[in-house]
């Protein structure tokens, strides 16, 4: 009998994206999956049973409030971890999955039990021979991961199998012991980088990442959007300093707190960033505030990966 895979799905005002989700993983070639579906605290959007997902196959939890990224997926993996689930797949919601996209995952997690994470090739929906993941590398100047191939037409370059060093939490297939080892997701970061935060005790547990690319899925994000609200630069700020500080040793790290400084100095002069985001991230970040940002007067819409 196939192993049971938990699919844990994070919705926030997008219900007809989770629908569609939720469709083609119904029509994919894997059967034994049963489907959590987290309604972060929705305001509009709000996922409901009905003709496309049937209590049968899915299961549906509603918190009352948003919990960020990290926090609403850890709600469906303790519920995953409940029904004795053999692996949990993190999805994001405004995905489509290729038919047999989960077989090769489970094939590399069962080849190698040093695989914390068993990752594949993300295309753009719209734009279905360009890239959004085709791996990634380590930025030494940055001190952090990268997405490789994003916005690129695909390659034999992005076609072989390989581990490295992150993988976007927009798709992850997680063996359960690793889960008992790691546990469960950084919720101090609320939005961006609890991902990152993850594939690093991840691996400081000994677990590798790998990159499948014959696992394919399509992520719905335009190549032409450019990020740039108040409350993402808040979040971006905030948490790359936060992540600095967990995971950059010595004096590197004060070296990456002036670069970013002085990037975010250029932004704000540049008018690419509010001078207050600004301020708050880098105080916030100083006093040790972490969590949702509340004071910013900005509802905090798509604020899932």
């Amino acid at each position: 009998m196939e192993p049971l895979v938990c699919v844990i799905l994070v919705n926030y005002n997008g219900v007809s994206d989770t629908e569609e989700c939720v469709k083609s993983l119904k029509e994919c070639n894997y059967t034994n999956l049963h489907i959590v579906i987290v309604d972060n605290g929705s305001l509009t959007g709000k996922v409901e049973y009905n003709e496309i997902i049937t209590k049968d196959k899915c299961e549906i939890i509603y918190s009352k409030d948003n919990v960020g990224f990290a926090g609403a997926n850890n709600i469906g993996i303790n519920r995953a971890l409940e029904i004795n689930a053999d692996y949990v797949l993190i999805l994001n919601n405004d995905t489509v999955v290729h038919k047999d996209f989960l077989f090769p995952l489970i094939d590399a997690c069962k080849e190698n039990p040093k695989i914390g994470i068993a990752t594949g090739k993300i295309y753009y929906f719209d734009e279905p021979e360009y890239l959004w993941f085709g791996g990634s590398y380590y930025d030494e100047s940055l001190s952090e991961c990268k997405i490789d191939g994003i916005g690129k037409k695909d390659s034999e370059e992005y076609s072989a199998e390989k581990y490295i060093p992150f993988a976007t939490g927009c798709l992850w297939l997680i063996p359960k012991n690793v889960l008992s080892t790691v546990g469960l997701m950084s919720e101090e970061y609320f939005l961006y980088y609890e991902d990152a935060d993850y594939c690093e005790r991840l691996k400081n547990k000994g677990y590798s990442i790998k990159y499948i690319p014959s696992s394919v899925i399509y992520h719905k994000e335009s190549r032409s959007t450019k990020k740039g609200s108040p409350l993402y630069h808040y979040y971006i700020t905030r948490n790359y300093l936060y992540y600095i500080r967990k995971y950059v040793k010595g004096s590197r790290k004060y070296k990456m707190y002036f670069n970013r400084g002085l990037q975010t100095l250029r932004s704000v002069v540049r008018k690419r960033m509010k001078f207050y985001v600004a301020y708050r991230a880098f105080l916030d970040f100083m006093l040790c505030h972490m969590g949702k940002e509340n004071i910013l007067k900005e509802n905090c819409t798509n604020a899932q990966n």
